[in-house]
């Protein structure tokens, strides 16, 4: 009798014991889960030397955010936890190269995500824009070169845009996920006095 006794409070012990474990590799688990890293970097202007101060820096992708550089040109996101981030940056009367920049938060702190402006002299500014369809839609990276470098990802509906391109340049825009192929595998885009719409791609295993 006491021999069954003392089973079931083991077992109680046990069962106790287990339960405790759980929680704390719960707890461990979500701590883990909720460590932020910073992505940071800079803008100068091109040829000078110099760096742009107050130049706005959009954070798009895992999460929405925006910074402006300060006096040093210099500009940090914290709090930003692993995923996919595009970083566009924007200031009246100038280009960037890269137009925009793709970057992947995993486990560390991202640094030296830096940027050129150059100024336009009053030259209008344009965009490139698409969809891709197929297979496969969204996280797919498109690459700009030519006339200005940049990435991007697709949204959910699988359009993406490279802004602040300057008139009379060729540019190159290409698709890119592992597992997939692209038709066409790139496209050349003249800008012409005008925004080019319907640069698109589609997408097969």
């Amino acid at each position: 009798m006491h021999r069954k006794k003392r089973k079931r409070i083991f077992i109680r012990f046990l069962f106790c014991l287990l339960s405790v474990m759980m929680l704390i590799t719960a707890g461990c688990t979500t701590e883990e889960d909720d460590t932020t890293y910073t992505i940071s970097g800079a803008v100068s202007i091109d040829g000078t030397g110099d760096v742009l101060a107050n130049a706005t820096i959009s954070l798009t992708g895992a999460a929405n955010s925006s910074a402006t550089t300060d006096s040093d040109g210099n500009f940090s996101f914290s709090s930003a936890a692993n995923g996919t981030y595009t970083l566009i940056p924007s200031f009246s009367g100038y280009t960037f190269d890269p137009v925009s920049t793709v970057v992947v938060v995993s486990g560390a702190n991202i640094t030296d995500i830096n940027f050129v402006a150059t100024s336009t002299g009053g030259w209008d500014t344009y965009s490139i824009s698409g969809t891709v369809t197929g297979e496969v839609q969204t996280d797919v990276k498109l690459t700009l070169s030519g006339g200005a470098s940049g990435t991007v990802m697709t949204n959910s509906d699988g359009t993406y845009t490279f802004d602040n391109l300057i008139d009379g340049y060729i540019y190159t825009v290409t698709p890119s996920r592992s597992g997939y192929t692209f038709d066409p595998e790139y496209r050349e885009v003249t800008i012409s006095g005008a925004n080019a719409a319907n640069i698109d791609f589609t997408s097969s295993l």
